[in-house]
C-alpha cells in the first residue's frame, strides 16, 4: 500500500446551474489481482467525513463506492448505465449513472482518472459531471 495525493478537478452542470471546483485529498493505493485501488477521505465539508474507495476494474470502467453521512456504489462504465441507491442525511434516491467517457490511465502510481457522466432519476437529468482524479505518489 503506497501513500497517494488526489487533486479532484470537477464540473458539475444541474438544470442551469454550473458549478466546478478543485479540492486535493491524501489517501493510499494498492494493487491486488491487477485492480487498483485508491481510498481518501472525501475532502468537501458537506459529504461530512465519507470514506470513498474508487476500483479501477479497467481503463474503462470504474467502481466508486462512499460510507459515511453519503452512501452509495457508483459504477461507471463507459457507454453503459448502471443503477445505484444514493443514501443521503434527507432519505434514499435511485439513480442512473450513464458514463459517457471513462479513461483510467494509472501505469503504476501515479496517473489519472477522467469521467464524465450523466445522473438520471426517474428518467430525467439531475445532473452532468465531468471529474479528474490527478493521482500522485507522496
Amino acid at each position: 500500500m503506497r501513500k497517494v495525493e488526489i487533486e479532484f478537478v470537477s464540473e458539475q452542470q444541474y438544470h442551469d446551474d454550473r458549478e466546478s471546483s478543485k479540492l486535493k485529498a491524501l489517501g493510499t493505493m494498492q494493487e491486488i489481482d491487477g485492480v487498483k485501488t485508491i481510498s481518501y477521505t472525501e475532502p468537501d465539508t458537506e459529504m461530512g467525513k465519507c470514506e470513498t474507495i474508487v476500483k479501477v476494474i479497467n481503463n474503462h470502467f470504474i467502481e466508486m463506492s462512499r460510507k459515511g453521512v453519503y452512501e452509495t456504489t457508483f459504477l461507471i462504465e463507459e457507454g453503459k448505465a448502471h443503477s445505484c441507491i444514493y443514501r443521503t442525511p434527507f432519505g434514499e434516491m435511485s439513480m442512473d449513472i450513464v458514463a459517457q467517457r471513462v479513461n483510467a490511465n494509472i501505469p503504476d502510481v501515479s496517473g489519472k482518472i477522467l469521467l464524465c457522466y450523466t445522473l438520471q432519476s426517474n428518467g430525467e437529468i439531475i445532473g452532468e459531471n465531468n471529474l479528474l482524479m490527478k493521482i500522485n505518489e507522496v
